[in-house]
């Protein structure tokens, strides 16, 4: 019988910002994660049309609502409906929490950020008791000093 490794999760990023869209792969990639690039949400549709992912990381500027609707297009083919969402804007507003929330958003990580946060979160959601109990609970912002659950 063969020993069939488990692969490392598929990390898709759609990030603007090529320093920034490096260094988020870097940082996951330094952990075992393996990462899609996309510099814009076109390129991420592609992307989720042809390959499995287990986690979107979306970028934004200050438009939650395009965000939202962004990764509800990423989330749209049946293979990736269930795909947890990482918003990470440039800023954060509470009227933020339902439209992300509703989008499959799980933490909204406000730029700059710490590196091992960002790690931390990207553990947590890809975490199969946590996203067990966000799809079960009802949706409550819980505030920590670096990041936002939306669920």
């Amino acid at each position: 019988m063969e020993n069939q490794a488990v692969k490392a999760p598929m990390v898709l990023i759609v990030e603007s910002d090529p320093l920034l869209l490096t260094g988020m792969s870097a940082i996951l990639d330094q952990r075992g994660y393996r990462c899609f690039l996309a510099r814009n949400v076109a390129t991420g549709l592609k992307a989720t049309q042809a390959m499995p992912f287990d986690l979107i990381v979306l970028s934004f500027e200050r438009d939650a609502l395009e965000a939202a609707k962004n990764a509800c297009e990423l989330r749209g083919d049946a293979a990736s409906r269930e795909l947890p969402v990482l918003f990470v804007a440039d800023a954060f507003e509470n009227a933020w929490i339902e439209p992300l929330n509703l989008a499959g958003g799980v933490y909204c990580l406000p730029k700059p950020f710490d590196p091992d946060v960002f790690l931390d979160l990207v553990e947590k959601v890809l975490c199969l008791p946590h996203l067990a109990v966000a799809k079960i609970a009802p949706p409550k912002a819980h505030f920590a000093k670096d990041w936002v659950r939306l669920t």
